[in-house]
């Protein structure tokens, strides 16, 4: 013989993932400024700026894409 339980049951929806702490990162308050003007300098400090950002816009989107993910989880 076999019985049957039947109840109103609820299940807690998934959580959602941790945002991984790399993503938390601030960018740069403040560039490395440029030092003597001369073409190599500014070649080598426009180019470190362009390293920040990149780093910068890569956790950004990052987070975005965590957070997008993290909505559309959500019943």
């Amino acid at each position: 013989m076999s019985l049957t339980l039947s109840a109103c049951s609820t299940t807690p929806p998934p959580a959602a993932p941790p945002i991984q702490q790399t993503l938390l990162a601030p960018c740069p308050a403040q560039l490395p400024p440029l030092t003597d003007g001369t073409g190599g300098d500014i070649a080598l400090t426009m180019a470190s700026w362009a390293s920040h950002y990149h780093r910068c816009a890569t956790r950004h989107n990052g987070l975005v894409q965590a957070l997008e993910q993290r909505q559309e989880a959500r019943p």
